[in-house]
């Protein structure tokens, strides 16, 4: 089973990746080597943040849809640069003295990348025209052809935008038309650049695909789900386009979530046209991945739109649906994932939106399995639920792609502190409670949530990623880098907006805002390295073996006069024994598996009310009643008193608790005859 890692490349804090402000591609292969000294077994989720304009949600749109990101580009490994080592050497001077000045500091400026890098290239360009080998010669012109169905119009878009006017003009539309023609001729260098600069991104893109495939580590792309208006896609594509109408969302009361108007171009749904086009960008990042992940999937379903501008008289929802037929959106799903199927790709999807689209993505999944099954579709523990109780982690089918958190949402640490940066990130305690119970089976109570870092030693975190680890089947899991270094690296562990890829969902990508979205480095990946705790946990858990563990259930009492009475109970195999000590520091049990094993049940009784309780609770459908035996109930709580009961008293008369508001009695049950001492720590027995 396999333990993944999401990340942003242009995010990625390596020694070996960064240069100049931001990530490079570097820090994949970087990153991939770690993964491979430490035994994780895994794929790497690539998000590149394709997006530069201020206005547009950066997580769902591309500026344009095969043309990659200069700001990724490792400078030094431009083969031009050794025909110009003053020059390499005044970069790499440049280089060194950032590192010197901002050696630690987390955040990432993309405007000196951005300011930097089109010098750099500029000068490349030249080098590259006048140093024209014919093994240089001979690799450009095969990227050419392989990037035949786009380049050129990226390369003369990119130009048409810094001329006023321009794009208006039709002409332009058709790359024989005498008027693109004359404009060719007369750009031919500046768009030679931009062929030139793609050609560099491709090359040093498909290097570490190749690296990692070396490494046996998995590449998985990232397919945000809409493309800019501003863009040569749809410049070029008019018959792949809906025109005077822009992608959105719509309202959903279940999340609080109103419509969103998220300014990118619609998709004329399975036509020629849109078929070609994305057959065409398929094969494309079949060349730079083993795979993609789907963001926003429901989309693919049916899309829904909004005007571009909407009249003053319109009335709130704006937009519609392109289709609300079930049956259809199952088809409109199928369709495209037969497209990415014929690539060769191998497909991981986000599942989320309003609840009509997820359904028919779901159904399409499943009909979809019986013709292919390397669809993998997104499942969030936090978020699955089954009649309205959190869905456990055995319960996940082998096929799930388990992700622990998402680009945009709280990082595992975060939720169980329920906070993001400085501030709480809202999360109803009831909920994050039940998390902990029936998903991590945590003996936590509404008083002990949010978890307190100062409650929490270093074995807790390590013990909840071993749960999270090997407690499903799932075959795939997904951790954010910055999510998994948090959870385990005590120089990491906090709640900092610096441990998130994506600072606040649906928000600009623009560097500066309000938000700083998309501005944070990771924590250093060499951390994996060099944190023996990390390492201790990776050791032993990156392979995921899987290890099923009972959550925490509640026993169904009748309590008429004793409101705030909760019985959990849970056989305690397949994980530690998690309690509270008594200096009010969560602790583990030191017991050995030979000895929990022959634990019959792990009870806990706790009075949540305002007044004192005195209960006789019946343990029938919790231990064996039938057998003539001595029970012991080793309380965890206090002076961990223990006490013996006949199991034929237990029958008659129930157990009796007597517990003061708030007060918890947290035992271990067992038969006499089994153990003779749990091995505890005696602070008083009775």
């Amino acid at each position: 089973m396999k333990l993944n890692l999401l990340v942003s490349t242009s995010q990625i804090n390596s020694k070996e990746g960064k240069l100049l402000g931001t990530g490079t591609i570097n820090g994949l292969g970087h990153l991939a080597e770690i993964m491979v000294a430490n035994g994780i077994h895994g794929d790497i989720y690539d998000l590149p943040n394709g997006s530069r304009n201020p206005t547009i949600a950066s997580p769902f749109s591309l500026n344009n849809g095969f043309a990659l990101t200069t700001d990724e580009l490792n400078l030094f490994e431009i083969p031009e640069l050794k025909f110009d080592p003053d020059f390499r050497n005044h970069l790499e001077h440049l280089h060194n003295t950032n590192q010197q000045l901002y050696h630690g500091n987390r955040t990432v400026s993309y405007t000196l990348k951005r300011t930097l890098v089109p010098w750099v290239l500029q000068h490349c360009y030249e080098l590259f025209k006048e140093n024209l080998s014919e093994d240089r010669q001979s690799e450009y012109q095969n990227f050419c052809e392989t990037a035949n169905y786009w380049l050129d119009h990226y390369a003369l878009y990119e130009v048409l935008k810094g001329e006023p006017n321009n794009l208006e003009q039709i002409g332009y539309k058709n790359l024989s038309a005498y008027e693109a023609l004359q404009f060719k001729i007369h750009h031919e260098d500046l768009i030679g650049y931009y062929r030139y600069e793609q050609f560099l991104c491709y090359q040093q893109r498909t290097a570490i695909h190749k690296k990692l495939k070396n490494l046996n580590i998995g590449l998985i792309v990232n397919l945000p789900f809409g493309v800019e208006f501003d863009s040569a896609d749809v410049y070029f594509h008019p018959d792949v386009f809906e025109h005077g109408v822009q992608v959105g969302c719509s309202p959903e009361p279940e999340h609080g979530y109103p419509e969103q108007a998220w300014g990118v171009a619609v998709y004329n749904e399975r036509s020629s046209g849109l078929q070609e086009y994305l057959s065409e960008k398929m094969k494309w990042l079949a060349r730079l991945g083993d795979g993609v992940f789907l963001d926003h999937m429901v989309g693919w379903c049916g899309q829904y739109v909004i005007p571009l501008k909407i009249p003053a008289d319109s009335v709130y929802p704006h937009g519609r649906f392109l289709t609300e037929n079930h049956e259809e959106r199952v088809e409109n799903l199928i369709w495209f994932l037969e497209i990415i199927d014929k690539a060769g790709l191998e497909i991981r999807g986000e599942v989320a939106g309003d609840a009509a689209r997820v359904n028919a993505t779901r159904d399409a999944i499943e009909n979809f399995k019986y013709i292919n099954q390397t669809i993998q579709a997104m499942a969030i523990p936090r978020w699955e639920s089954r009649n309205d109780r959190l869905l456990p982690l055995s319960q996940y089918d082998k096929s799930t792609l388990m992700m622990v958190e998402t680009h945009d949402t709280s990082t595992l640490l975060q939720y169980l502190l329920n906070k993001k940066g400085y501030f709480d990130d809202f999360e109803a305690p009831h909920r994050i409670l039940e998390f902990c119970r029936r998903v991590l089976g945590l003996p936590f109570f509404l008083k002990d949530i949010p978890l307190a870092l100062e409650n929490c030693p270093e074995d807790l975190w390590i013990e909840i990623f071993s749960r999270i680890c090997s407690g499903s089947r799932s075959e795939d899991i997904v951790f954010t880098l910055p999510g998994l270094i948090s959870l385990l690296s005590p120089q990491y562990r906090s709640p900092t907006i610096e441990n998130n890829i994506n600072v606040k969902p649906g928000t600009s990508g623009k560097i500066g805002n309000g938000w700083r979205n998309w501005s944070y480095f990771s924590p250093p990946i060499e951390t994996i390295n060099d944190d023996p705790l990390v390492k201790k946990a990776l050791a032993t858990l990156a392979g995921r073996p899987y290890q099923k563990f009972d959550y925490f259930h509640y026993l169904n009492i009748e309590t008429p006069h004793q409101p705030g009475l909760t019985v959990l109970h849970s056989i305690p195999l397949g994980r530690r024994i998690i309690y509270l000590g008594s200096s009010s520091t969560w602790e583990i049990l030191p017991l050995k598996e030979s000895i929990s094993g022959l634990i019959n049940v792990e009870l806990i009784i706790g009075n949540e009310g305002d007044e004192e309780i005195w209960h006789h609770i019946n343990l029938e459908s919790v231990i064996d009643l039938e057998s003539d035996c001595d029970y012991k109930f080793q309380d965890l709580n206090g002076k961990r008193h223990c006490y013996t009961y006949p199991s034929a008293r237990i029958k008659r008369e129930g157990l009796f608790v007597k517990l003061r508001p708030g007060q918890v009695h947290h035992f271990l049950v067992y038969e006499d005859k089994s153990i003779e001492s749990l091995g505890l720590p005696e602070e008083g027995y009775s």
